[in-house]
């Protein structure tokens, strides 16, 4: 990558708290690129990624007005493998052509915030992986709204959170409070982020 940016991946299992991680590296002057938001912007009715979602999951996933019901279509991924499979190769090319080009426009230090790390490995100088217990995960995607067979389809779909660890330059251990978090992310910068971003 060019000497004005430094580019790092955050990434984690679901419920692992990184988008609260996002929130503070923010408040700390990096430009965050949201994989999530990216793909909501992508799924708009009659774009190219609605067209191919619509042939291969149905109407069935669509709100009326025509807007791809998010929920539904979770459901149906996250309940079956290959349908997961079919909905990443349908959406993650889209993605990664997007966040490559809004890296472009930045300068400084650029996290790119993504569940999976494919979005974003081979764009990164470094990778962050947030990790929590499954038993962390599951009471935080209860909180959220998930029933718990929902929430479990989620946490089993992703791959393990030690191949997540498998690939991290620094790792966040979430299992407590968010202000217990924010207290660790201070010791972080003050230890490991600079080295992060100059290393």
């Amino acid at each position: 990558m060019s000497n004005d940016k430094k580019i790092i991946g955050l990434t984690g299992p679901i419920g692992s708290g990184k988008n609260e991680v996002a929130k503070i590296l923010r408040r700390h002057g990096a430009h965050i690129i949201e994989a999530d938001e990216i793909g909501h912007k992508l799924f708009v009715p009659m774009s190219d990624i609605w067209c191919k979602i619509v042939s291969a999951f149905g109407s069935k996933v669509l709100m009326r007005g025509g807007a791809i019901n998010r929920h539904k279509l979770g459901q149906i991924v996250f309940s079956d493998p290959e349908k997961l499979k079919t909905l990443n190769l349908i959406t993650h090319p889209k993605i990664k052509e997007a966040i490559e080009a809004e890296i472009k426009d930045k300068k400084g230090v650029v996290v790119i915030n993504a569940a999976l790390p494919q979005l974003f490995e081979e764009l990164v100088d470094k990778t962050v992986v947030v990790a929590a217990s499954k038993e962390k995960r599951l009471k935080r995607l209860l909180k959220q709204g998930l029933s718990k067979a929902e929430a479990e389809k989620r946490i089993k779909s992703q791959i393990s959170q030690k191949d997540y660890l498998k690939i991290a330059d620094v790792v966040i251990r979430n299992d407590g409070t968010i202000a217990q978090l924010k207290r660790l992310m201070k010791s972080i910068f003050q230890r490991k982020w600079k080295q992060l971003q100059y290393s």
